[in-house]
Protein backbone atom coordinates (compact mmCIF):
# COMPACT_ATOMS: atom_id res chain seq x y z
CA UNK A 1 0.00 0.00 0.00
CA UNK A 2 3.12 2.52 0.67
CA UNK A 3 4.20 1.71 -2.83
CA UNK A 4 1.34 2.60 -4.36
CA UNK A 5 0.89 5.94 -2.12
CA UNK A 6 4.13 6.88 -2.93
CA UNK A 7 3.77 6.03 -7.07
CA UNK A 8 0.87 8.65 -6.71
CA UNK A 9 1.59 11.26 -4.86
CA UNK A 10 5.01 11.50 -7.54
CA UNK A 11 2.32 10.99 -10.02
CA UNK A 12 0.03 13.73 -8.15
CA UNK A 13 1.98 16.45 -9.53
CA UNK A 14 1.04 15.70 -12.94
CA UNK A 15 -2.58 14.99 -11.97
CA UNK A 16 -3.61 15.96 -16.04
CA UNK A 17 -2.01 12.77 -17.20
CA UNK A 18 -3.83 10.61 -15.09
CA UNK A 19 -6.98 12.24 -15.59
CA UNK A 20 -6.03 10.80 -18.92
CA UNK A 21 -5.64 7.70 -18.12
CA UNK A 22 -9.07 7.42 -15.99
CA UNK A 23 -10.79 9.04 -18.96
CA UNK A 24 -8.71 7.30 -21.68
CA UNK A 25 -9.66 3.63 -19.97
CA UNK A 26 -13.42 4.56 -19.19
CA UNK A 27 -13.65 5.96 -22.63
CA UNK A 28 -12.42 2.90 -24.06
CA UNK A 29 -15.12 0.25 -21.70
CA UNK A 30 -17.76 2.45 -23.58
CA UNK A 31 -16.47 2.09 -27.34
CA UNK A 32 -16.26 -2.00 -26.57
CA UNK A 33 -19.80 -1.94 -24.95
CA UNK A 34 -20.76 0.23 -28.19
CA UNK A 35 -19.74 -2.15 -31.02
CA UNK A 36 -21.43 -4.87 -29.11
CA UNK A 37 -25.01 -2.88 -28.76
CA UNK A 38 -23.88 -0.36 -25.66
CA UNK A 39 -26.18 1.93 -27.25
CA UNK A 40 -29.55 0.49 -27.29
CA UNK A 41 -31.36 1.81 -24.10
CA UNK A 42 -34.61 2.59 -22.82
CA UNK A 43 -36.88 3.52 -25.56
CA UNK A 44 -34.29 3.18 -28.21
CA UNK A 45 -36.51 2.91 -31.49
CA UNK A 46 -38.28 5.74 -30.10
CA UNK A 47 -35.08 8.03 -30.14
CA UNK A 48 -33.87 6.04 -33.32
CA UNK A 49 -37.23 6.55 -35.09
CA UNK A 50 -36.79 10.22 -34.62
CA UNK A 51 -32.80 10.60 -35.39
CA UNK A 52 -33.30 8.95 -38.61
CA UNK A 53 -36.20 10.86 -39.70
CA UNK A 54 -38.70 8.14 -39.36
CA UNK A 55 -40.59 9.90 -36.84
CA UNK A 56 -40.78 14.14 -36.83
CA UNK A 57 -38.33 15.67 -35.30
CA UNK A 58 -40.22 18.11 -33.72
CA UNK A 59 -42.60 16.18 -32.08
CA UNK A 60 -43.86 17.70 -28.87
CA UNK A 61 -46.00 15.11 -27.79
CA UNK A 62 -42.94 13.36 -27.29
CA UNK A 63 -40.67 13.05 -23.93
CA UNK A 64 -37.85 15.09 -25.28
CA UNK A 65 -37.45 18.72 -26.88
CA UNK A 66 -35.88 18.69 -30.64
CA UNK A 67 -32.11 19.84 -30.28
CA UNK A 68 -30.46 16.00 -30.04
CA UNK A 69 -32.84 14.75 -33.13
CA UNK A 70 -31.30 17.58 -35.23
CA UNK A 71 -27.98 17.22 -34.23
CA UNK A 72 -28.24 13.51 -34.46
CA UNK A 73 -30.10 13.81 -38.05
CA UNK A 74 -27.21 15.72 -39.55
CA UNK A 75 -24.80 12.80 -38.21
CA UNK A 76 -26.97 10.58 -40.01
CA UNK A 77 -27.12 12.37 -43.30
CA UNK A 78 -23.41 12.60 -42.90
CA UNK A 79 -22.75 9.16 -42.22
CA UNK A 80 -25.60 7.48 -44.42
CA UNK A 81 -25.68 4.52 -43.44
CA UNK A 82 -28.43 3.31 -40.52
CA UNK A 83 -25.99 0.01 -39.82
CA UNK A 84 -23.10 2.14 -38.77
CA UNK A 85 -24.80 5.43 -37.50
CA UNK A 86 -25.64 3.91 -34.30
CA UNK A 87 -22.31 2.89 -33.07
CA UNK A 88 -20.79 6.04 -34.83
CA UNK A 89 -23.47 8.30 -32.60
CA UNK A 90 -22.50 6.40 -29.63
CA UNK A 91 -18.97 7.12 -29.77
CA UNK A 92 -19.15 10.59 -30.40
CA UNK A 93 -21.55 10.74 -27.15
CA UNK A 94 -18.91 8.99 -25.02
CA UNK A 95 -16.29 11.22 -26.96
CA UNK A 96 -18.38 14.29 -25.84
CA UNK A 97 -18.74 13.42 -21.93
CA UNK A 98 -15.10 12.61 -22.08
CA UNK A 99 -14.23 16.24 -22.49
CA UNK A 100 -16.78 17.36 -20.47
CA UNK A 101 -15.92 15.71 -17.67
CA UNK A 102 -12.10 16.88 -18.32
CA UNK A 103 -13.37 20.36 -18.00
CA UNK A 104 -15.07 19.52 -14.51
CA UNK A 105 -11.86 18.30 -13.03
CA UNK A 106 -10.40 21.62 -14.15
CA UNK A 107 -13.11 23.43 -13.11
CA UNK A 108 -12.97 22.16 -9.31
CA UNK A 109 -9.30 21.27 -9.22
CA UNK A 110 -8.72 24.51 -7.39
CA UNK A 111 -11.04 23.77 -5.24
CA UNK A 112 -9.39 21.19 -3.44
CA UNK A 113 -6.80 20.80 -0.75
CA UNK A 114 -5.46 17.24 -1.54
CA UNK A 115 -4.46 16.55 -5.05
CA UNK A 116 -5.10 12.96 -4.21
CA UNK A 117 -8.64 13.29 -3.48
CA UNK A 118 -9.68 15.17 -6.31
CA UNK A 119 -7.71 12.92 -8.33
CA UNK A 120 -9.97 10.26 -6.17
CA UNK A 121 -12.68 12.50 -7.60
CA UNK A 122 -11.45 12.19 -11.19
CA UNK A 123 -11.73 8.25 -10.69
CA UNK A 124 -15.13 8.14 -9.64
CA UNK A 125 -16.80 9.68 -12.00
CA UNK A 126 -14.47 8.41 -14.76
CA UNK A 127 -15.66 5.04 -13.77
CA UNK A 128 -19.35 5.65 -12.44
CA UNK A 129 -21.19 2.93 -13.87
CA UNK A 130 -24.55 5.15 -14.66
CA UNK A 131 -22.57 7.71 -15.98
CA UNK A 132 -20.52 5.65 -18.54
CA UNK A 133 -23.40 3.73 -19.67
CA UNK A 134 -25.48 6.19 -20.44
CA UNK A 135 -22.97 8.45 -22.16
CA UNK A 136 -23.14 5.97 -24.77
CA UNK A 137 -26.90 4.67 -24.87
CA UNK A 138 -28.36 6.57 -27.69
CA UNK A 139 -31.12 9.46 -25.41
CA UNK A 140 -31.20 12.34 -24.17
CA UNK A 141 -29.54 11.59 -21.05
CA UNK A 142 -26.14 11.33 -22.95
CA UNK A 143 -26.43 14.99 -23.55
CA UNK A 144 -27.08 16.30 -19.53
CA UNK A 145 -23.36 16.44 -18.30
CA UNK A 146 -21.70 18.38 -21.17
CA UNK A 147 -24.59 20.95 -21.12
CA UNK A 148 -24.57 21.31 -16.79
CA UNK A 149 -20.49 21.97 -17.33
CA UNK A 150 -21.43 24.12 -20.31
CA UNK A 151 -23.63 26.43 -18.01
CA UNK A 152 -21.26 26.03 -15.33
CA UNK A 153 -18.42 27.84 -17.41
CA UNK A 154 -20.54 30.36 -18.83
CA UNK A 155 -21.59 31.02 -14.95
CA UNK A 156 -17.75 31.01 -13.71
CA UNK A 157 -17.26 34.19 -16.04
CA UNK A 158 -19.51 36.33 -14.08
CA UNK A 159 -18.15 34.88 -10.83
CA UNK A 160 -14.35 35.80 -11.68
CA UNK A 161 -14.94 38.57 -13.64
CA UNK A 162 -16.07 42.18 -12.25
CA UNK A 163 -19.14 43.08 -14.28
CA UNK A 164 -21.99 40.82 -15.33
CA UNK A 165 -22.43 42.68 -19.59
CA UNK A 166 -25.40 42.32 -21.02
CA UNK A 167 -23.24 40.18 -23.93
CA UNK A 168 -22.24 38.06 -21.49
CA UNK A 169 -25.66 37.76 -20.44
CA UNK A 170 -26.57 36.48 -24.09
CA UNK A 171 -24.31 33.27 -24.32
CA UNK A 172 -25.89 32.43 -20.89
CA UNK A 173 -28.88 32.62 -22.56
CA UNK A 174 -27.89 30.85 -25.33
CA UNK A 175 -26.82 27.87 -23.83
CA UNK A 176 -30.01 27.89 -21.18
CA UNK A 177 -31.51 28.08 -24.53
CA UNK A 178 -29.79 25.26 -25.49
CA UNK A 179 -30.29 23.07 -22.57
CA UNK A 180 -33.78 23.51 -22.08
CA UNK A 181 -34.44 22.52 -26.16
CA UNK A 182 -32.34 19.41 -25.63
CA UNK A 183 -33.38 18.28 -22.38
CA UNK A 184 -36.80 19.52 -20.55
CA UNK A 185 -35.54 18.77 -17.23
CA UNK A 186 -33.10 22.02 -17.86
CA UNK A 187 -36.08 24.40 -17.21
CA UNK A 188 -35.39 23.81 -13.33
CA UNK A 189 -31.81 25.88 -14.08
CA UNK A 190 -33.97 28.96 -15.56
CA UNK A 191 -34.89 30.28 -12.11
CA UNK A 192 -31.86 28.89 -10.21
CA UNK A 193 -29.96 31.06 -12.78
CA UNK A 194 -32.42 33.76 -11.74
CA UNK A 195 -31.30 33.38 -8.34
CA UNK A 196 -27.83 33.70 -9.05
CA UNK A 197 -28.58 37.13 -10.98
CA UNK A 198 -30.28 38.02 -7.95
CA UNK A 199 -26.88 37.63 -5.74
CA UNK A 200 -24.88 39.05 -8.03
CA UNK A 201 -26.98 42.31 -8.70
CA UNK A 202 -27.18 42.76 -4.51
CA UNK A 203 -23.18 41.92 -4.55
CA UNK A 204 -22.45 44.43 -7.68
CA UNK A 205 -24.86 47.01 -6.27
CA UNK A 206 -26.20 46.91 -9.81
CA UNK A 207 -28.79 49.62 -11.28
CA UNK A 208 -32.04 48.31 -11.67
CA UNK A 209 -31.59 48.63 -15.49
CA UNK A 210 -28.93 47.23 -15.53
CA UNK A 211 -30.38 44.09 -13.30
CA UNK A 212 -33.62 44.35 -15.60
CA UNK A 213 -31.35 43.97 -19.16
CA UNK A 214 -29.30 41.04 -18.25
CA UNK A 215 -32.53 38.95 -16.74
CA UNK A 216 -34.18 39.82 -19.79
CA UNK A 217 -31.23 38.64 -21.73
CA UNK A 218 -30.63 35.73 -20.05
CA UNK A 219 -33.68 34.17 -19.08
CA UNK A 220 -36.18 35.49 -22.16
CA UNK A 221 -35.61 32.99 -24.32
CA UNK A 222 -35.24 29.88 -22.41
CA UNK A 223 -38.31 30.44 -20.76
CA UNK A 224 -39.95 31.52 -23.66
CA UNK A 225 -38.76 27.86 -25.02
CA UNK A 226 -40.17 26.33 -22.20
CA UNK A 227 -43.39 28.14 -21.88
CA UNK A 228 -43.90 27.02 -25.70
CA UNK A 229 -42.65 23.29 -25.18
CA UNK A 230 -45.67 23.09 -22.17
CA UNK A 231 -48.38 24.86 -25.01
CA UNK A 232 -47.64 22.46 -27.84
CA UNK A 233 -47.46 19.63 -25.40
CA UNK A 234 -51.24 20.55 -24.13
CA UNK A 235 -52.51 20.73 -27.93
CA UNK A 236 -51.36 17.23 -29.14
CA UNK A 237 -52.06 15.63 -25.41
CA UNK A 238 -48.06 15.45 -24.70
CA UNK A 239 -46.27 14.09 -22.01
CA UNK A 240 -44.84 17.45 -20.41
CA UNK A 241 -48.70 18.01 -19.62
CA UNK A 242 -50.75 14.85 -19.46
CA UNK A 243 -49.48 11.44 -20.21
CA UNK A 244 -46.40 11.48 -17.43
CA UNK A 245 -49.23 12.70 -14.87
CA UNK A 246 -51.54 10.50 -12.63
CA UNK A 247 -54.93 10.13 -14.00
CA UNK A 248 -58.21 10.91 -11.76
CA UNK A 249 -58.53 8.48 -9.35
CA UNK A 250 -54.78 6.80 -9.64
CA UNK A 251 -52.86 6.03 -7.01
CA UNK A 252 -49.32 6.75 -7.31
CA UNK A 253 -46.91 3.62 -6.77
CA UNK A 254 -44.06 5.33 -5.48
CA UNK A 255 -45.25 8.18 -2.72
CA UNK A 256 -43.33 10.64 -0.23
CA UNK A 257 -43.19 7.73 2.23
CA UNK A 258 -41.00 6.15 -0.30
CA UNK A 259 -38.49 8.99 -1.28
CA UNK A 260 -37.77 9.72 2.27
CA UNK A 261 -37.42 6.46 3.93
CA UNK A 262 -35.28 3.06 3.87
CA UNK A 263 -36.95 -0.09 3.50
CA UNK A 264 -35.93 -3.86 4.92
CA UNK A 265 -36.19 -4.83 1.61
CA UNK A 266 -33.72 -2.63 0.12
CA UNK A 267 -31.39 -5.45 1.30
CA UNK A 268 -32.88 -7.33 -2.11
CA UNK A 269 -31.30 -4.50 -3.82
CA UNK A 270 -27.73 -5.84 -2.88
CA UNK A 271 -28.29 -8.97 -4.48
CA UNK A 272 -27.86 -6.65 -7.94
CA UNK A 273 -31.38 -7.89 -9.57
CA UNK A 274 -31.75 -7.70 -13.03
CA UNK A 275 -34.50 -4.70 -13.74
CA UNK A 276 -36.59 -6.07 -16.54
CA UNK A 277 -36.17 -10.25 -15.10
CA UNK A 278 -37.10 -9.04 -11.34
CA UNK A 279 -39.97 -7.11 -9.27
CA UNK A 280 -37.65 -4.34 -7.97
CA UNK A 281 -40.38 -2.08 -9.81
CA UNK A 282 -43.27 -3.49 -7.31
CA UNK A 283 -45.87 -0.27 -5.94
CA UNK A 284 -43.75 0.90 -2.98
CA UNK A 285 -41.48 -2.00 -2.70
CA UNK A 286 -38.10 -0.30 -2.33
CA UNK A 287 -37.34 3.19 -1.33
CA UNK A 288 -36.00 6.26 -3.62
CA UNK A 289 -32.27 5.87 -2.26
CA UNK A 290 -32.52 2.19 -2.18
CA UNK A 291 -33.08 2.14 -6.05
CA UNK A 292 -30.86 4.71 -6.80
CA UNK A 293 -27.76 3.46 -5.31
CA UNK A 294 -28.67 0.22 -7.40
CA UNK A 295 -28.93 1.95 -10.55
CA UNK A 296 -25.44 4.00 -9.46
CA UNK A 297 -22.88 1.15 -8.79
CA UNK A 298 -24.54 -1.61 -11.20
CA UNK A 299 -25.68 -2.12 -14.77
CA UNK A 300 -28.95 -3.26 -13.59
CA UNK A 301 -30.52 -3.13 -17.10
CA UNK A 302 -27.85 -5.19 -18.77
CA UNK A 303 -26.99 -2.28 -21.27
CA UNK A 304 -23.25 -3.29 -21.32
CA UNK A 305 -23.86 -6.57 -21.45
CA UNK A 306 -24.17 -9.41 -23.78
CA UNK A 307 -26.39 -8.89 -27.39
CA UNK A 308 -28.67 -11.43 -27.47
CA UNK A 309 -27.24 -14.89 -29.29
CA UNK A 310 -27.75 -15.40 -32.63
CA UNK A 311 -28.94 -12.20 -33.39
CA UNK A 312 -27.33 -9.32 -35.56
CA UNK A 313 -26.63 -6.00 -34.33
CA UNK A 314 -29.24 -4.79 -36.97
CA UNK A 315 -32.05 -7.00 -36.09
CA UNK A 316 -34.72 -5.54 -34.09
CA UNK A 317 -34.26 -6.29 -30.03
CA UNK A 318 -34.92 -4.32 -27.05
CA UNK A 319 -32.74 -4.15 -23.63
CA UNK A 320 -34.66 -6.85 -22.39
CA UNK A 321 -32.81 -9.38 -24.96
CA UNK A 322 -29.32 -8.58 -23.07
CA UNK A 323 -27.77 -11.44 -21.27
CA UNK A 324 -25.83 -11.27 -17.79
CA UNK A 325 -22.69 -13.56 -17.65
CA UNK A 326 -23.28 -15.26 -14.63
CA UNK A 327 -19.90 -14.24 -12.89
CA UNK A 328 -20.73 -10.61 -13.33
CA UNK A 329 -23.65 -10.72 -10.64
CA UNK A 330 -21.17 -11.15 -7.92
CA UNK A 331 -18.93 -8.32 -9.33
CA UNK A 332 -21.97 -6.12 -9.11
CA UNK A 333 -23.16 -6.67 -6.07
CA UNK A 334 -18.79 -5.99 -4.60
CA UNK A 335 -19.58 -2.75 -6.69
CA UNK A 336 -23.03 -2.01 -4.41
CA UNK A 337 -21.38 -2.94 -1.52
CA UNK A 338 -18.40 -0.46 -1.44
CA UNK A 339 -20.40 2.00 -3.18
CA UNK A 340 -22.35 2.22 0.27
CA UNK A 341 -19.19 4.39 1.27
CA UNK A 342 -19.69 6.99 -1.24
CA UNK A 343 -23.24 7.02 -1.02
CA UNK A 344 -23.41 7.74 3.05
CA UNK A 345 -20.69 10.37 1.92
CA UNK A 346 -22.67 11.60 -0.44
CA UNK A 347 -25.52 12.31 2.09
CA UNK A 348 -23.38 13.81 4.54
CA UNK A 349 -21.61 16.02 1.85
CA UNK A 350 -24.96 17.40 0.39
CA UNK A 351 -26.28 18.71 3.46
CA UNK A 352 -23.08 20.06 4.55
CA UNK A 353 -22.50 22.16 0.95
CA UNK A 354 -25.80 23.71 0.78
CA UNK A 355 -25.22 24.74 4.28
CA UNK A 356 -21.73 26.47 3.23
CA UNK A 357 -23.88 27.76 -0.24
CA UNK A 358 -26.35 29.16 1.65
CA UNK A 359 -23.79 30.91 4.37
CA UNK A 360 -22.26 32.59 1.40
CA UNK A 361 -24.95 33.71 -0.52
CA UNK A 362 -25.58 35.83 2.66
CA UNK A 363 -22.62 37.47 2.87
CA UNK A 364 -19.12 36.41 1.06
CA UNK A 365 -18.41 35.56 -2.60
CA UNK A 366 -19.75 32.78 -4.10
CA UNK A 367 -17.42 29.92 -4.77
CA UNK A 368 -17.46 27.65 -8.09
CA UNK A 369 -18.70 24.94 -5.51
CA UNK A 370 -21.80 26.81 -4.52
CA UNK A 371 -22.89 27.55 -8.58
CA UNK A 372 -22.31 23.42 -9.00
CA UNK A 373 -24.29 23.21 -5.95
CA UNK A 374 -27.09 25.59 -6.68
CA UNK A 375 -27.67 24.05 -10.58
CA UNK A 376 -27.38 20.46 -9.13
CA UNK A 377 -29.58 20.45 -6.49
CA UNK A 378 -32.27 22.59 -9.22
CA UNK A 379 -32.10 19.76 -11.49
CA UNK A 380 -32.23 17.39 -8.96
CA UNK A 381 -35.41 18.57 -7.12
CA UNK A 382 -37.35 18.99 -10.44
CA UNK A 383 -36.73 15.57 -11.17
CA UNK A 384 -37.12 13.46 -7.51
CA UNK A 385 -40.42 15.77 -6.38
CA UNK A 386 -42.88 15.35 -8.93
CA UNK A 387 -42.28 11.85 -8.63
CA UNK A 388 -45.95 10.86 -6.36
CA UNK A 389 -47.62 12.54 -8.90
CA UNK A 390 -46.71 10.71 -12.15
CA UNK A 391 -48.21 7.97 -13.21
CA UNK A 392 -46.54 4.59 -12.45
CA UNK A 393 -43.57 5.95 -11.55
CA UNK A 394 -41.76 2.77 -10.08
CA UNK A 395 -42.98 0.82 -12.90
CA UNK A 396 -41.76 2.80 -15.21
CA UNK A 397 -38.38 4.02 -13.70
CA UNK A 398 -38.51 7.39 -12.56
CA UNK A 399 -36.39 7.06 -10.18
CA UNK A 400 -33.74 5.61 -12.66
CA UNK A 401 -30.19 7.86 -11.88
CA UNK A 402 -29.73 8.55 -15.35
CA UNK A 403 -32.59 11.24 -15.14
CA UNK A 404 -30.35 13.13 -12.64
CA UNK A 405 -27.33 12.75 -14.18
CA UNK A 406 -25.87 16.56 -13.92
CA UNK A 407 -26.78 16.48 -9.46
CA UNK A 408 -24.70 12.78 -9.64
CA UNK A 409 -21.46 15.45 -9.94
CA UNK A 410 -22.76 17.90 -7.65
CA UNK A 411 -23.38 14.92 -5.22
CA UNK A 412 -19.99 13.55 -6.02
CA UNK A 413 -18.27 16.74 -5.52
CA UNK A 414 -20.24 17.36 -2.23
CA UNK A 415 -18.88 13.75 -0.89
CA UNK A 416 -15.09 14.46 -1.93
CA UNK A 417 -15.05 17.98 -0.57
CA UNK A 418 -16.49 16.73 2.52
CA UNK A 419 -13.43 14.33 2.52
CA UNK A 420 -11.32 16.83 1.85
CA UNK A 421 -12.41 19.66 4.27
CA UNK A 422 -13.61 17.64 7.31
CA UNK A 423 -11.84 13.78 7.52
CA UNK A 424 -7.74 14.56 5.28
CA UNK A 425 -7.43 17.85 7.58
CA UNK A 426 -8.08 15.15 10.80
CA UNK A 427 -5.90 12.52 9.29
CA UNK A 428 -3.66 12.91 6.26
CA UNK A 429 -3.16 9.09 5.66
CA UNK A 430 -6.92 9.31 5.15
CA UNK A 431 -6.47 10.90 1.40
CA UNK A 432 -3.97 8.00 0.21
CA UNK A 433 -6.37 5.56 1.53
CA UNK A 434 -9.57 6.75 0.44
CA UNK A 435 -8.07 6.92 -2.98
CA UNK A 436 -7.25 3.29 -3.17
CA UNK A 437 -10.46 2.92 -2.33
CA UNK A 438 -12.08 4.62 -5.06
CA UNK A 439 -9.23 2.82 -7.23
CA UNK A 440 -10.76 -0.86 -6.56
CA UNK A 441 -14.23 0.42 -7.34
CA UNK A 442 -12.93 1.45 -10.83
CA UNK A 443 -11.43 -1.44 -11.00
CA UNK A 444 -15.28 -3.21 -9.71
CA UNK A 445 -17.23 -1.39 -12.20
CA UNK A 446 -14.46 -1.56 -15.37
CA UNK A 447 -14.95 -5.37 -14.81
CA UNK A 448 -18.30 -5.47 -14.34
CA UNK A 449 -18.88 -3.15 -17.96
CA UNK A 450 -16.26 -4.65 -20.00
Amino acid sequence: MTQIKNYLLIKSRDPRALWLFALGSSFFVSVFAAFRGGYIGPDYYTHFARLVGQSPIFDFAATSPPIYYLLGHGLFLLVGNADVFPTLLSIVQATTNALALWWFFAYTERRFSSRLIHLGLTFFLAFLPVRMIHASTIGTDSTTIPLFVLLLFLFDRFLSGEDFTVNNASFLGLGLALAVWTKYSFIALIPASFLLIVWLAAERRWKWQQFLAICAVSLTLPTALALHSFWASSRVHGYNTEKHWLTKGEAPDMDYGDLFSIKAKDIELFRAPEYFRSDIRGAHRHSYLGLVHLGLFTDSMNLFQLPPAGKDLREVWVPDDKTRRPWKTPVMQASMLLGMLWTILALIGVPWSLVCTFRRLLGQRLEREDVVAILGAAFFLLMFLPIPFVSRGALFGYWTPRLILPSLLFFSLAAFLFIDRKIALQSKPSAGIFLILVLLQCLIEAGMLA
